[in-house]
């Protein structure tokens, strides 16, 4: 039986948030857009406890304010008003604070459950977009003019041939792999530890980045006084640590962090995430974009792997909207060109705060100590470094600068 055949300008394979980002950041390009995602969409929209969390920087507000998504959010997430950047057995303290920056807040900590439910009612919303899932993509094919995908739904093979393929299918991609385009690795042999904790204290909008000889501890403020943790150890660690009861992790948790929030009060469940710089070897083939994870998987130290990617798909929006369709070789190496710097600078920052900070080297930390110290007493380093984690540094999209995308040629 031939598989059933249906076109589109763009075809995203990938319907979490970055390619739902995607998808709606495109809305006003008046492209027809196909979303093909894995896995069913979760339909439950009640809160719970141990609800996973994305740090938004101050840029990805700015983007979601310009593509009309935030007024949907903003009530729901949590402000980082203050960022407190400390060593475990040192002194020296960094602390960056929004109203030096002049603005409501660095960061935001969002639960992924509440951008998904903005993102998918936007696209609800949009005629221009057919949602396929769960549905699993079989093969690929490209030409000059167009990719051709093969996918099966309700046990039915289906075929779209679109202008443009969107790889957002994570980190570990099989459409990615089907393209035979490589990645590049780097195994921190490190593991990351997540999960929710209630203070004694409250959290007061204060996230904290506290750096420790087995890895970066971040606690980042959430709604109903919850904190998203994330806990770095040697993979070799993790597995125990997540096997632990409530209270021994809480003990363990509290030795490592402090008391800057009182007594830890409640945990929920563990997950653990083995951690590594995994870089596509090409984000561009043909027709072919890759995005998200897909593209670039960073370490979390930071908290700069979401916010890149929308900065991505910021632009790459920017270009498919105002470009002609005609001029899709240029619209993409302008693509590749315009977003390498900034990827290359996320790349550089969270793989050297890691190796720097990952050791309990006693020279190496004396002058960890006193870089804290000085960044925390020179306006000017405290700045720049504010604007690096606002996700504002470098050349910016008209998104990233709070502008609405038009389309002209459709």
């Amino acid at each position: 039986m031939n598989a059933k055949v249906k076109t589109c300008d763009v075809l995203i394979i990938g319907g979490g948030l970055a390619g739902a980002s995607l998808a709606c950041a495109l809305e006003a390009s008046g492209l027809s857009i196909e979303v093909i995602e894995a896995h069913p969409l979760r339909a439950d929209s009640q809160p719970c406890y141990d609800d996973r969390t994305v740090a938004l920087s101050y840029g990805s507000r700015v983007i979601f304010e310009a593509m009309g998504l935030w007024p949907a959010m903003a009530d729901r997430i949590e402000p980082i008003k203050t960022i407190h950047i400390s060593d475990r057995g040192h002194l020296g303290v960094t602390r960056l604070r929004h109203s030096d920056e002049g603005v409501e807040a660095l960061g935001y900590v969002a639960e992924n459950r509440v951008l998904g439910e903005v993102l998918y009612q936007r696209l609800v919303d949009n005629q221009n977009v057919s949602m396929h899932c769960p549905a699993e993509v079989l093969s690929l094919q490209q030409d000059d003019e167009s990719v051709s995908v093969c996918y099966q739904q309700e046990g039915e093979e289906r075929q779209l041939t679109a202008g443009l393929l969107i790889v957002a299918d994570g980190v570990n991609s099989k459409t990615r792999d089907m393209l035979q385009i490589g990645t590049s690795r780097q195994d921190y042999q490190q593991s990351a530890v997540i999960t929710n904790v209630t203070p004694g204290q409250a959290h007061q909008d204060v996230a904290y980045e506290r750096f420790t000889d087995t890895g970066p501890l971040a606690f980042l403020p959430m709604t109903d006084n919850r904190c998203s943790v994330v806990w770095t150890v040697p993979t070799e660690q993790a597995a125990e640590l997540a096997a632990l009861d409530d209270e021994a992790f809480l003990e363990k948790l509290q030795q490592r962090f402090g008391f800057r929030l009182g007594y830890l009060q409640k945990t929920g469940q563990r997950h653990v995430y083995p951690l590594a710089l995994v870089e596509a070897t090409q984000v561009v083939r043909g027709r072919v974009v890759i995005m998200g994870n897909a593209a670039h998987a960073i370490h979390p130290v930071a908290g700069q792997g979401f916010n890149l990617a929308l900065r991505d798909i910021a632009l790459l929006a920017e270009l498919l909207t105002l470009r002609p369709p005609e001029s899709m070789q240029e619209t993409l190496a302008s693509y590749v060109e315009m977003r390498e710097r900034d990827a290359q600078r996320v790349y550089r920052l969270t793989d050297t705060l890691v190796k720097i900070f990952s050791n309990d080297f006693s020279v190496l930390g004396h002058a960890r100590a006193v870089g804290l110290l000085a960044t925390d007493l020179l306006p000017f380093v405290k700045h720049k470094l504010a604007r690096q984690s606002m996700g504002l540094s470098g050349r910016m999209s008209r998104l990233g600068r709070g502008l609405v995308i038009r389309g002209n040629h459709v």
